[in-house]
């Protein structure tokens, strides 16, 4: 009988731990922890060719930029639709005329941006690119019919650019 009680309890005690070690395999499937068979995955272009974020053409063309000729300011819109739409605002050097355009990022490719332009008052819409050169100092403005303009990042205040220009304060 001694013999018979000493069968059972090892009985009963593998028998527990196969039944804990079938829970714990349960739980570990439960929780991912076991490998999976991995399956052929097909990775979108577009995603192994991303920048990381912070060095993305868009993250770096807000700001005042300067030629010769002008000014340009280049600011994320307040519209909380998008984080890729911006304004544009072109002031002379010499005269009071200020040109507005409304920019909404289509596409990028390497530091050259490409956007749509358009205006709240028509429904007129039209292109224009924007190319940043590799140290984000300069950008090149492309836009349809025109030729190329180049713009230097700048520190300066529009009213140091054009102090005749009536400025909104």
């Amino acid at each position: 009988m001694f013999n018979f009680k000493k069968i059972t309890v090892g009985l009963l005690v593998i028998g527990s731990l196969v039944a804990c070690d079938n829970d714990e395999k349960y739980r570990l499937i439960e929780r991912g922890k076991v490998d999976a068979p991995k399956q052929n995955v097909v990775q979108d272009s577009t995603q192994q060719n991303k920048e990381p974020s912070f060095n993305a053409p868009k993250y770096h063309i807000s700001g005042a930029w300067t030629n010769d000729e002008y000014y340009i300011m280049i600011h994320g819109s307040s519209d909380i639709e998008g984080a890729s739409k911006y304004t544009l605002q072109k002031f002379p050097k010499k005269g009071k005329e200020k040109v507005v355009k409304h920019l909404q990022l289509t596409e990028s490719t390497g530091n050259e941006l490409t956007a749509i332009v358009y205006s709240d008052d028509s429904n007129k819409t039209s292109f224009l690119t924007l190319e940043l050169n590799k140290e984000k100092t300069e950008i090149t403005i492309t836009m349809p019919n025109e030729k190329p303009v180049t713009y230097k990042k700048t520190e300066i205040m529009p009213s140091e650019f054009n102090p005749d220009y009536e400025w909104e304060e």
